[in-house]
């Protein structure tokens, strides 16, 4: 029985490093660019990770957002997460942030050699030294009981990088390498700020992560002819059923979280139409509210609203979801 079991475990364990190998030989490939949407939930509860978008572009791998859920669903994706060059977050609600700690830790465990950078407007130092507090202990005890050989202390934690930005909408560079730069432009996800959305660029492509946002005149501009569009979006009338069966069932805080949603998020169909206005080549939708998953709900709640006004490729992105972008 030993020796099957040690047969058994060396072939799942090569069969999972090829598969490994094969993704990260595909998505690391210089001259490429393509999204993955790792976490396409939000805060309402589903079996979907929160907010969470990789972008490999050039040879580099780079996050954006790390809702709960993220780092384990990277890996069950099999993302050479061991070699992520940076994080940018758009904003501070939880859903976009919540697993940040998870990504320093195991991204240094499958090996990280370097600092991680964490960009994002101010603020960000606070969430970065909240978990680098958090975790010490941790990093303590990987490279005692491993060694710094396998566990280099140096390299365990990440570096906060704030930036500032333009609040009427014009792009601010804030990362440029290899020929890959990321711009951050102003959202409105009121009374959230600072938030941001960001503008990703390499070899003429160009991918816009919306952030939670409402249709503001930035995100049009920015959108203008993109390659792809990556946006939050929900489904009003949905979420008004949900906010009335709360209120029915005398649920009111809940039913006052769904009354105020609505407030700041981006619908459907005025998706569709920003889309339509910035002819974007193709629209992704991630943290969808509500979270549905069957393909008649999909169809109905949001892609039919926003064929209604944009003619061009609409993905409804599920967890794990690979949009390619160049080749």
């Amino acid at each position: 029985m030993k020796a099957l079991w040690r047969i058994l475990t060396a072939r799942m364990i090569r069969r999972r490093q090829a598969v490994r190998a094969t993704t990260a030989k595909t998505l690391l490939r210089t001259g490429t660019t393509t999204a993955v949407l790792v976490g396409t939930g939000g805060p309402m509860p589903s079996q979907r990770a929160q907010s969470c978008t990789a972008l490999f572009a050039n040879g580099q791998f780079l996050l954006f957002d790390a809702g709960d859920g993220a780092a384990r669903r990277i890996e069950a994706l099999d993302l050479p997460l061991g070699q992520l060059r940076a994080v940018f977050l758009t904003h501070y609600h939880a859903d976009h942030f919540a697993d940040l700690g998870e990504i320093i830790d195991r991204s240094w465990i499958l090996g990280r050699r370097h600092r991680l950078p964490i960009y994002g407007p101010e603020g960000v130092e606070q969430i970065v030294n909240g978990f680098r507090a958090a975790y010490e202990r941790e990093y303590s005890y990987r490279t005692a009981h491993h060694g710094p050989a396998v566990m280099p202390p140096e390299w365990s934690a990440a570096q906060a990088v704030a930036f500032d930005y333009d609040k009427d909408g014009e792009a601010t560079q804030v990362y440029a390498a290899d020929g890959v730069t990321v711009s951050a432009f102003a959202a409105q996800h009121p009374p959230v700020e600072p938030n941001v959305g960001y503008r990703i660029e390499h070899a003429g492509k160009v991918i816009i992560l919306s952030g939670d946002t409402l249709p503001t005149a930035g995100l049009l501009e920015q959108s203008r002819g993109a390659d792809l569009l990556i946006a939050d979006v929900m489904a009003m009338d949905a979420v008004r059923q949900i906010q009335a069966a709360n209120e029915a069932g005398r649920n009111d805080a809940t039913a006052q979280i769904m009354r105020d949603i609505r407030d700041y998020h981006i619908s459907a169909e005025a998706l569709g139409t920003l889309a339509a206005l910035a002819q974007v080549k193709c629209l992704a939708l991630t943290h969808l509210a509500p979270p549905v998953d069957q393909t008649l709900l999909v169809n109905g709640l949001f892609k039919r609203p926003i064929a209604a006004h944009y003619s061009g490729k609409i993905v409804v992105g599920r967890d794990g979801t690979r949009i390619v972008v160049a080749r």
